[in-house]
């Protein structure tokens, strides 16, 4: 990967504005890449040192490794974000927040203004906390969904994405949740993910599908997994950088959430098994059925997409995707389970203090 005049100066300018402490970066580089920064650049300035230390790694062939480590350090950093989407090392934002006047749109319509820093910087961090789902059926045939942290060592997905394994026709322990997985848009691997596994007593909860047009209150299309270990708890790429911010995880809403026709909803999500993207509509929001147990909406997905979380502009989690219009023809409509009514029974359950606790659920 070569890196033009104008591509040097802004990953400069965004190293440095994601580790303005010469031993931060020093740690990085070395915890990361296992090199010596002294090696690379000596001295003082710390701006000469950081143009060397892009110099070497272009020179060396390690620059698109150098991109996705330094926001895997700091995957919140607003500027290290804006630079990694140029080589898909960062989720894509929208064409709507890309075009011209898009942000205007989205402010009226949510008559609330934005801090587009901000807003960077909470998907930066939601990207660390949503994985890809893999599992490897008996028969060997592969199955892919997406999931999400919601407590330390909880995450959640669809009912149907597991259900092979909960009807016996796969095993938990071929089960794989994928956090980080980074590829360049050539298809070039950059970091295979950070992988976590489940414990035996792996299904803490579970509420299937519905087989007609108006799901019961008891059957919303979740599970809940028990993860083995505490991946919310750890830091992002626990292997290479331990300093790195833990990975943390989405809290559940506390209010309901009024869903207003006509208003925007965001999805982060492994389409097709992909690296993560974020689907985004501003008009998204099509209603609520009568029992509010499913919420229809235009925002897109596809297959792999399935226990995708669901968020307003302001990225508070609102509801859980499961499902697309079944006349896939001439589809008009995708589908999800408010998060209100996932609470709700997950307080039935007598579960949901305990996940909302921010402490491991064993």
């Amino acid at each position: 990967m070569k890196l033009n005049g104008q591509q040097y100066k802004q990953f400069t300018q965004a190293l440095l504005d994601a580790f303005p402490e010469q031993q931060r970066l020093a740690e990085v580089v070395k915890f990361q890449f296992g090199k010596n920064l002294n090696v690379i650049a000596m001295g003082n300035d710390l701006q000469a040192i950081v143009f060397r230390l892009i110099q070497a790694a272009e020179a060396e062939g390690w620059v698109d490794k150098l991109i996705a480590g330094a926001r895997e350090s700091n995957p919140g950093n607003s500027a290290l974000f804006v630079f990694a989407q140029e080589f898909n090392l960062a989720t894509p934002m929208p064409p709507q927040l890309s075009a011209r006047g898009a942000l205007e749109k989205i402010i009226k319509k949510t008559n609330s203004f934005l801090d587009v820093n901000t807003w960077r910087e909470k998907l930066g961090t939601i990207e660390a906390q949503v994985c890809r789902i893999e599992i490897t059926n008996n028969n060997k045939t592969k199955e892919f969904g997406t999931g999400f942290l919601i407590a330390p060592n909880v995450v959640i997905t669809n009912y149907h994405v597991i259900e092979s394994v909960d009807s016996g026709q796969a095993n938990a322990s071929n089960i794989i949740l994928r956090f980080d997985y980074k590829q360049l848009a050539d298809g070039k691997i950059i970091n295979k993910g950070t992988e976590y596994r489940l414990v035996d007593d792996w299904l803490i909860d579970k509420s299937p599908y519905a087989k007609n047009t108006l799901p019961t209150p008891d059957e919303l299309d979740y599970a809940l997994l028990r993860v083995d270990g505490v991946p919310g708890e750890e830091a992002i790429g626990k292997n290479s950088d331990p300093k790195a911010p833990q990975r943390g995880w989405i809290s559940l809403p506390t209010q309901p959430y009024e869903f207003l026709p006509e208003t925007p909803l965001l999805i982060v999500q492994h389409p097709k098994a992909e690296p993560l993207k974020l689907a985004f509509d501003t008009d998204a929001i099509i209603g609520i059925n009568e029992n509010g147990t499913t919420v229809k909406y235009k925002t897109n997905t596809q297959p792999g997409s399935s226990g995708s979380p669901c968020f307003d502009i302001n990225w508070n989690l609102v509801a859980l995707h499961h499902s697309g219009d079944p006349d896939w023809r001439n589809p008009t409509y995708n589908a999800g389970t408010p998060f209100s009514a996932i609470c709700s029974r997950l307080e039935k359950q007598g579960l949901l203090a305990d996940l909302r606790s921010g402490q491991a659920v064993w």
